[in-house]
């Protein structure tokens, strides 16, 4: 059985998963992958690697304790040379659809209370550089017990 906190993050790699033109998105997502700290691929773009951050913790109310877990999506792109859109129009309509993929199910499959956004900020770029994207830093709110974090609240 896994922590609530774990069964979160598989939630969110679902979810964007089905970020995908068949599904109704205007993008497909090449891939989703979970931090590796032996290095993760960015062959395959767009794609996201969804990394978990810093936990708040607030034991209350007893039995429980509410979580505010900051997770960050970092989404890579790289755009033919040929393309002549705008870099910013095709980050905003990847944008789009990852906060319409996130809004479907704001419980994570029913382990979390609320799903927020709270930034979006561009990947530190130079011009010419191969690949560009944007780390999104999302908040999930969720409950466990006090003494089980496999046990939601």
């Amino acid at each position: 059985m896994n922590t609530i906190r774990e069964n979160i993050l598989t939630n969110l790699v679902t979810t964007l998963e089905a970020v995908k033109a068949a599904n109704g998105y205007d993008n497909t997502i090449a891939s989703v992958q979970r931090y590796k700290q032996r290095g993760n691929s960015t062959v395959q773009v767009p794609c996201i690697i969804i990394t978990a951050g810093i936990e708040d913790e607030n034991p209350s109310p007893n039995p429980l304790t509410t979580c505010k877990l900051t997770v960050h999506l970092d989404i890579w792109m790289r755009q033919d040379e040929t393309d002549t859109t705008a870099t910013d129009t095709v980050l905003n309509s990847l944008l789009g659809d990852i906060k319409k993929a996130l809004a479907v199910d704001i419980t994570r499959g029913g382990y979390a209370i609320d799903t927020n956004i709270l930034s979006t900020i561009p990947f530190d770029t130079v011009e010419g550089q191969s690949a560009c994207g944007l780390i999104m830093s999302l908040e999930v709110v969720y409950r466990h017990q006090q003494t089980d974090p496999k046990v939601a609240g």
